[in-house]
């Protein structure tokens, strides 16, 4: 049974054309979503023998769009019918670590499991951040009266919140390995529940709120695995991870993790090279 990796972009061709370039294995096959903000034709001339999604929308951060592009396309995917075990799900600025074949024995050998990084709701200072997310509205439309400043300052005055469409509710990366069967769930859940989806396009980042939320509420939460097998570096505490750079690859390969986010051509080639030389020593037969 083969894998289907999806990867999404916006930026830096070249970047993903050597990044798609380490991703090629016989049992994976790629998928490409370009943010329809940028120009699809730059990064088709430079990759060949991948698939290029046609359902692309325009990507601004923290808007329901992320989660939209997402969805399709998981869409997109699963309508090609092909039995796949898995989607992995990673983005233009990621970086394998270790050998595709490594990962692909690895998903082979746990069927069903899928990887995905969760947080249930708590008092923690996350999860308070995450409850702002959830429970006041975002995105609304300009003459929505509940824009207005001093409204939003008397609801909360008022402690009025938006109730939560779950029983529980968690939060997350949005990088995440879906089984083939979370994925199908999901996409039924988002097509019989339309008023769910509505919370969520009023949400902030709904991207690392809904997915968690739909799936660890379902039968299928057993399933589910606490464990993204990502590196990232959030020292500089801010909305995104660091650049990675050469004097990362120490703790990069000391650790347990596929892949390491984020990379920068334009910042650092070096690390790229010796993730490629780590990738090749660990890829030689024992």
């Amino acid at each position: 049974m083969k894998i289907a990796l999806l990867i999404h972009a916006h930026t830096n061709p070249d970047q993903l054309a050597r990044l798609v370039s380490r991703l090629m294995h016989k049992n994976i096959d790629i998928y490409i979503n370009i943010d329809a903000k940028a120009d699809i034709e730059l990064f088709k001339k430079n990759i060949e023998n991948i698939h290029f999604l046609n359902n692309r929308v325009e990507v601004v951060w923290g808007r329901f769009s992320q989660l939209q592009q997402i969805l399709n396309s998981f869409e997109e995917i699963v309508n090609t019918k092909i039995p796949y075990s898995h989607i992995l799900f990673i983005s233009g600025l990621d970086y394998p670590i270790v050998p595709m074949s490594q990962i692909v024995d690895f998903l082979h050998s746990n069927q069903g499991k899928s990887y995905i990084d969760y947080f249930k709701l708590g008092s923690d200072d996350w999860s308070n951040l995450m409850k702002k997310r959830f429970e006041y509205w975002f995105f609304l439309p300009e003459r929505d009266i509940r824009n207005n400043r001093i409204i939003k300052k008397i609801l909360q005055k008022l402690g009025f919140k938006r109730k939560y469409p779950f029983n529980d509710a968690y939060y997350g990366s949005c990088w995440f390995t879906l089984s083939i069967e979370a994925v199908e769930y999901l996409l039924d859940y988002t097509e019989k529940n339309a008023k769910v989806i509505d919370f969520f396009k009023h949400a902030g980042c709904s991207d690392e709120l809904y997915i968690q939320s739909v799936l660890l509420n379902s039968p299928l939460n057993k399933d589910m695995v606490n464990e993204i097998y990502r590196f990232f570096d959030w020292g500089d505490k801010g909305k995104s991870p660091k650049i990675l750079v050469s004097d990362d690859f120490p703790k990069i390969a000391s650790s347990n993790a596929w892949f390491a986010r984020k990379l920068d051509i334009d910042v650092d080639t070096q690390l790229m090279d010796k993730l490629d030389q780590l990738n090749a020593e660990n890829n030689e037969p024992r």
